[in-house]
C-alpha cells in the first residue's frame, strides 16, 4: 500500500469517528441549541458571509454544479477502470469518490446542518401545540380569510411583478430590525440572492432554497411576485439558523403580519390561509370547501394565477426532485417529508391564542 493510499485509509476512518461522533451530537438537542446553533452558528455565519455573501451571483449554484461534473468524471473513470479489470485503480477511485462524499455529509451538518436537531421554536417562542382545538382553528382561520380578502382590495399584485429587487431590499432591512426571534435565531447574515437561472429552478418545482455549505440563501425570480416576499422571508430563516420547515413558514408569517405595506401583509395572510385550508381539507373536506368559498373573486383569480405559472414547469424532473427532496426531510429529522410545511398551522395557531391570553 503506498503513502497516498494510507492516507486515503486514514481520512475514510476519520470520517467514520466523526459520523458516529455526530449521530451523538443529534441526540443532543440542548447541546445543540446552546452551544451549536446559538453559540459556533451565529460566530461561524460571518465566514460565509465575507467570502460569499458580498458577490452578487449565487457561488453555490456554481459549487454544485462543479460538485456534480466532479462527481461523474470520477464516476466515469471507476467504470472505466472496473471495466479493463484495474482493481487497485478502481479500489482507489472508489475511495476518493467515498471520502468526497463524506466529506461534503460533515462539512454539511457542521455548516449548518445541526440546525435540523436544535429545540423546536414551539418551546423557544413558548407556544401550546399539544392542546389545540378545532374551534380555536376555525375561529382563526375565519379571521384570516377575512384580512385575506380585505387586504387583497388594497392592493394590486400585477404592480409588483417588475419590483423583486425592492422587495429584497426592503425586507432584508425589515428582517434585520425585527427583534420578534432576536434571542434565539442568528443575525450574522441576512441577504438572499437570485439563482444563475431562475426558469432552471422553476422546472425544480422550487421557489426558494438555501445552500448550508455557502450560507446563501436564494429566491426565484421567475415566480409570481405575490408569493415572494413570503419565501423570501422564509428563506432568510433558513439562513439564520431554522432547519425545520414549518417553522420557516410561520416566522415568515409573523414577521410580515404585522408589515406596514400591504402587499407584503397579503402575501403574508394568503399563504398561511391556504396551509390552513389545506390542512382543513385533510381532515373534513367538505368543511374546507364551505370556508374556501368564502374567498374573494380577485384571490381566487391570484391563486389561479400562481397555479397556472407552476404548472408550466410540471414534468418528470418537478416529480424526481420531489421525492429526492422528501427523503431529504425524512432522513434530517422531518419524519413528515414535504408534509412538514404544512404543519406551520399549529404554530400559527399557538401564536395566536397566546396572543390572546388563552394558554
Amino acid at each position: 500500500m503506498t503513502k497516498r493510499d494510507k492516507i486515503a485509509v486514514f481520512i475514510f476512518g476519520s470520517f467514520i469517528g466523526l459520523l458516529f461522533v455526530l449521530s451523538l451530537i443529534e441526540s443532543n438537542s440542548l447541546w445543540i441549541e446552546e452551544f451549536y446553533a446559538q453559540g459556533f452558528y451565529r460566530f461561524y455565519g460571518h465566514i460565509p458571509k465575507y467570502i460569499f455573501g458580498y458577490i452578487p451571483i449565487s457561488i453555490g449554484d456554481i459549487f454544485y454544479a462543479f460538485t456534480i461534473i466532479f462527481l461523474l468524471y470520477w464516476l466515469v473513470n471507476l467504470i472505466r477502470k472496473v471495466w479493463g479489470k484495474k482493481w487497485s485503480d478502481a479500489c482507489r477511485t472508489f475511495l476518493s469518490i467515498v471520502n468526497l462524499l463524506l466529506g461534503l455529509y460533515i462539512f454539511f451538518y457542521v455548516s449548518w446542518g445541526l440546525n435540523y436537531y436544535r429545540k423546536p421554536i414551539s418551546v423557544n417562542a413558548h407556544l401550546q401545540v399539544d392542546s389545540l382545538k378545532l374551534a380555536d382553528y376555525l375561529m382563526v382561520l375565519d379571521e384570516y380569510l377575512d384580512s385575506t380578502n380585505a387586504l387583497r382590495e388594497q392592493v394590486n399584485p400585477a404592480q409588483w411583478a417588475d419590483r423583486k429587487d425592492d422587495i429584497r431590499t426592503d425586507l432584508a432591512n425589515w428582517v434585520k430590525k425585527d427583534t420578534t426571534f432576536s434571542s434565539f435565531l442568528s443575525r450574522s447574515q441576512v441577504k438572499a440572492k437570485s439563482p444563475l437561472n431562475s426558469v432552471v429552478v422553476s422546472y425544480f418545482g422550487v421557489s426558494g432554497y438555501f445552500n448550508p455549505f455557502t450560507h446563501e440563501a436564494q429566491v426565484n425570480y421567475a415566480m409570481p411576485a405575490l408569493s415572494f416576499p413570503f419565501t423570501y422571508i422564509h428563506e432568510l430563516a433558513h439562513q439564520q439558523g431554522v432547519g425545520f420547515e414549518d417553522e420557516a413558514n410561520f416566522i415568515a408569517f409573523v414577521r410580515l403580519q404585522h408589515h406596514p405595506q400591504s402587499f407584503y401583509r397579503y402575501s403574508a395572510y394568503l399563504q398561511t390561509t391556504l396551509y390552513m385550508l389545506g390542512e382543513l381539507r385533510g381532515m373534513y373536506p367538505d368543511l374546507s370547501k364551505d370556508y374556501q368559498t368564502r374567498l374573494s373573486k380577485p384571490v381566487l383569480a391570484d391563486i389561479a394565477d400562481e397555479r397556472l405559472f407552476w404548472s408550466n414547469y410540471t414534468g418528470w424532473i418537478n416529480d424526481l426532485m420531489g421525492l429526492f427532496y422528501n427523503q431529504y426531510l425524512t432522513h434530517n429529522n422531518q419524519k413528515e417529508g414535504i408534509a412538514r410545511y404544512d404543519r406551520m398551522t399549529r404554530l400559527v395557531l399557538a401564536y395566536e391564542l397566546k396572543k390572546r391570553g388563552c394558554h
